[in-house]
């Protein structure tokens, strides 16, 4: 006997439910992150294929703050799904900054891009000083500031390096807005954007009348050796605690090839630890450890470093965050 459209329908319906929650459940129990980011999308996306192809804009909160974002590029991504991007290093320089002599010192952003750590560490810090080259970044960053209220943060439109002059800036791809350098090459993905402004941080500092510094973030790719040559002054006088994106890359001639290198670039008696991988995006558990046997100097790697005065040790909690 023939079976009615209806039927077949309401047969094709029940298959296709049947499968979804299957499928729902092998996710919830043997990938329980990937159902969550699964349950969110399809939840807070204005279409299913809006959600599929993670193109839609969003606004969510931030740790009490209202950030925008789109779901195409790759930190208002980690946003939205672990309600920050790298959240272990936010508590770590939380912490940092708690931790610091009196509480609530300057806190420096190098590479600000749209103001993630700025936004973040603007509750816990007196100032900050955030500074960031590229244009399109700094529109969306001076917009989170002001729909937000804050009164203290400073943004400084240019970068950091040895000395004061501009150089070519390759652009990062609508993906990953955080990807754009001042090195050639340093993701093929990048391209020319033109000349953009870069001073000498202690010379930056002194323009721009920051008096202390308790703890700076720098994310720069692959530039963050030029920067903290030219801010030896300022670590030498202020010994402040540095979190860092660190980029080894044997072939880059702005890269740090060795330990001794890397030592050498700070003043007397700094250590350094590296933010594990075991570190935790969803909730923000974070565990440092010895850089020894973890980074490697004669391979491309990237690392997030901490690096500190022996006489703030007390200051650095291995693992946290402390509550």
């Amino acid at each position: 006997m023939e079976v009615s459209k209806p039927v077949k329908a309401l047969r094709l319906a029940a298959t296709a439910l049947s499968v979804a929650f299957l499928f729902s459940g092998y996710l919830y129990f043997f990938q329980p992150e990937r159902w969550r980011f699964t349950v969110a999308c399809f939840t807070r996306a204005p279409s299913i294929a809006a959600c599929v192809r993670e193109d839609f804009d969003f606004t969510t909160d931030f740790f009490g703050m209202r950030v925008e974002g789109n779901m195409s590029n790759l930190v208002d991504r980690n946003i939205f799904y672990y309600g920050a991007f790298e959240k272990p290093n936010l508590f770590i320089l939380r912490d940092l900054m708690r931790a610091a002599p009196g509480g609530a010192g300057i806190f420096i952003d190098i590479g600000a891009n749209t103001g993630q750590h700025s936004l973040f560490m603007s509750p816990y810090s007196k100032e900050v000083h955030a500074f960031e080259p590229w244009e399109p970044v700094l529109k969306r960053f001076r917009r989170m500031v002001e729909i937000n209220g804050i009164k203290n943060i400073t943004i400084h439109p240019y970068g950091l390096g040895d000395e004061h002059s501009k150089k070519p800036f390759f652009k990062p791809p609508d993906k990953n807005l955080g990807a754009g350098s001042f090195v050639e090459g340093f993701n093929t993905e990048n391209s020319n954007a033109g000349v953009l402004e870069i001073e000498k941080g202690d010379d930056a500092f002194a323009k721009e009348h920051i008096t202390s510094v308790a703890v700076i973030k720098m994310d720069i790719e692959g530039y963050e050796k030029l920067a903290l040559l030219g801010l030896r002054h300022t670590l030498i006088k202020h010994r402040p605690i540095l979190m860092f994106e660190m980029t080894t890359n044997p072939n880059s001639p702005v890269s740090i090839k060795e330990k001794s290198e890397l030592q050498s670039l700070f003043p007397e008696k700094y250590e350094f630890l590296v933010i594990s991988e075991k570190s935790d995006l969803a909730t923000g558990d974070y565990i440092l450890e010895p850089i020894d046997g973890i980074v490697r100097f004669d391979k491309t790697e990237q690392h997030d470093l901490v690096a500190y005065p022996v006489e703030r040790r007390n200051s650095v909690v291995l693992q946290g965050p402390k509550l």
